[in-house]
């Protein structure tokens, strides 16, 4: 802004003193122009009649010189504020921009200071996390030695169950037996001692 109000004012200066130069040129051929309109006129009549229309006619002249040097001050000043006006709207729309732009960055600015505050309560839930896979890991452990003592549990209990099967068909077999040998000692009870003597086909 500085460097752009420092060209404003040089541009300024240069344009003033090319006005100058140029009413100074003006005026300067004017004067000219009085000079030899006075000795073309003037030839035969009173000086003082010739001064006072010469200086009627000068100030008509540098009146509708001065017209003309406000006019064109007027339009000058018209384009510069024109070009005021267009840099004004510039500035505005910058401002703006910076505006929206340091909204946004507030915006940003906030939401980090948001998950910032969450930082500890997320540290927090990491480490819950941490235990839980630990935790978790332990159970997957446990369950792997239990279901290897389950396998075993099963195996014992296959060999139970032929054991089992082995002691009941020992059973029904010294069962067999004893019945057998029960009836045996009730046929010997039975028996006289004079049946060795005769025959058995005589004594059934």
């Amino acid at each position: 802004m500085s460097s752009q109000n420092s060209a404003a004012l040089q541009n300024q200066g240069i344009n003033q003193s090319e006005s100058k130069h140029e009413s100074a040129i003006d005026l300067e051929g004017l004067d000219h122009l009085f000079k030899w309109a006075s000795e073309m006129v003037a030839e035969g009549e009173d000086n003082r009649v010739r001064q006072t229309r010469d200086k009627r006619v000068r100030r008509e002249v540098l009146e509708v010189v001065q017209q003309a040097r406000e006019s064109k001050v007027v339009t000058e000043a018209l384009d510069e504020a024109s070009y005021l006006q267009r840099r004004v709207i510039a500035l505005l729309q910058k401002m703006t921009e910076v505006t929206e732009e340091n909204a946004a960055i507030k915006q940003i600015m906030v939401s980090q200071y948001y998950t910032l505050q969450r930082i500890p309560y997320l540290e927090t839930q990491v480490k819950q996390m941490r235990t839980l896979e630990f935790e978790r890991d332990a159970a997957v452990t446990e369950r792997r030695y239990l279901m290897d003592a389950l396998a075993k549990l099963k195996t014992e209990r296959d060999l139970l169950d032929d054991m089992v099967t082995c002691c009941e068909s020992e059973n029904v077999r010294v069962a067999k037996l004893f019945q057998e040998a029960k009836l045996e000692v009730e046929t010997l009870k039975a028996k006289r001692w004079w049946h060795n003597l005769v025959p058995r086909s005589w004594i059934a």
